[in-house]
């Protein structure tokens, strides 16, 4: 029998993807394995200014090359496997950042806050980037273009495609407001939910990483085909004495540092008391531990996240500020961790996790289950061969399987 012949992807990002092992590199890896399964080859093409961030060389994550995906970024010399921008922007971005990062260390030494850098997360392209970006992708005939984020899907109308997608990892609008209800100033780009839905004008589908919001956007755009895309849950069985852990993975964004923040001023001074077990702060978000306590390890970066532990771990996720998908819960569900969240955090799942992890409404009740959880392990960790073919059974991924299996129509 004749083996079809592959088709092709194209994902439009501007973001570094330089660690994709957590946040929303996650979500970004499950939608790959997704298209791989589909029998699509994969190319990501970047937006050559704003994918760099204020860093102005970008070493791809490896998992890209190891699952053949090819990266595209024009305005670039490669030096062996790392882009190093020619373009001006960038490297004026570069030089503001570090003239911010002097600024900030002076200011701390006179006593004042550690300041975060200002966000671009939810800005459209200018309009010479978004020419330049849409070159790069058209020099391709792609099958399928998915744009990540709201903020590139207005590319999608210059695209030479036939099917078109946006991958939400959350939407703008629903995170301004879980950050003001936080009590937090928003760390992106502000708009309203009408505004974001006007970027979605020239898109067929969009694939959700929160079940909350795909329901509050296909209110919104009916005329659209909305499919939640659920994170993948993995068996991770200790085979050695247990020696349990508390992992806390995080970028560096408001929602994270309001969550270190509580964990580290009210839920671990409540808990370390009682137990010998350490907290390990792991992603950019370790570097605001000031003055390490006892008991608390960081760590910015691992090259597999698999080495932190199996299911005697436990992943924490006391987010006040929950918007869209908290990306790290599903980041603990494929490493096999036990999770313990705030019941609002797990919302975006809808009832897909009941019995999977658990939830407390307050920061001291965290503390007390989170001290149950280390001191009885075989209470919450370990499920039957049964039960975890049922978990997976209820996590699937059919309806986007289908969608990325169907004849694609002519552009």
């Amino acid at each position: 029998m004749r083996r079809t012949p592959p088709r092709i992807a194209t994902i439009i990002m501007h973001r570094r993807i330089s660690n994709l092992s957590s946040g929303s590199g996650v979500h970004l890896l499950n939608l790959c394995d997704c298209l791989a399964a589909c029998n699509y080859n994969i190319r990501i093409v970047l937006a050559p200014t704003t994918s760099f961030g204020q860093i102005p060389y970008c070493r791809p994550d490896p998992v890209l090359a190891d699952r053949a995906i090819t990266v595209n970024c024009s305005g670039t010399i490669g030096l062996g496997s790392t882009f190093v921008s020619l373009r001006k922007e960038v490297w004026l971005n570069a030089f503001r950042r570090v003239v911010f990062s002097l600024w900030s260390k002076v200011s701390r030494m006179f006593g004042r806050a550690h300041a975060a850098y200002p966000s671009n997360l939810g800005t459209s392209l200018q309009p010479a980037e978004a020419n330049d970006t849409l070159r790069a992708i058209n020099t391709v005939q792609s099958d399928l273009v998915i744009a990540e984020y709201s903020s590139l899907a207005p590319l999608l109308a210059g695209c030479k495609t036939g099917r078109r997608a946006v991958l939400l990892h959350d939407l703008f609008s629903s995170r301004s407001v879980s950050f003001l209800n936080a009590g937090l100033k928003p760390d992106h780009f502000n708009m309203t939910i009408e505004e974001e839905c006007e970027r979605l004008t020239d898109t067929e589908l969009c694939i959700h990483s929160s079940f909350v919001e795909k329901n509050l956007l296909e209110k919104r755009l009916p005329h659209l085909q909305h499919i939640w895309m659920r994170p993948q849950i993995r068996q991770n069985k200790s085979t050695n004495e247990r020696n349990p852990r508390v992992v806390f993975i995080g970028a560096d964004h408001g929602g994270n540092r309001d969550a270190l923040d509580l964990i580290l001023n009210k839920i671990w001074p409540a808990v370390r008391p009682y137990v010998p077990h350490e907290l390990w702060i792991v992603g950019q978000v370790s570097r605001w531990v000031v003055d390490k306590p006892d008991q608390v390890h960081c760590v910015k970066f691992l090259d597999d996240l698999r080495t932190l532990g199996t299911d005697d771990t436990i992943g924490i996720a006391p987010m006040r500020a929950a918007s869209g998908i908290s990306i790290k819960i599903g980041t603990y569900l494929e490493l096999g961790f036990r999770v313990l969240t705030f019941r609002n955090t797990i919302k975006a799942y809808g009832d897909t996790l009941d019995g999977i992890v658990v939830a407390v409404d307050t920061p001291e009740e965290f503390a007390v289950m989170l001290i149950e959880m280390l001191l009885h392990p075989g209470n919450s960790c370990g499920r039957s061969e049964e039960e975890f073919t049922t978990i997976q059974s209820r996590m699937s991924n059919r309806a986007l399987m289908h969608y990325l299996r169907e004849t694609i129509p002519p552009p």
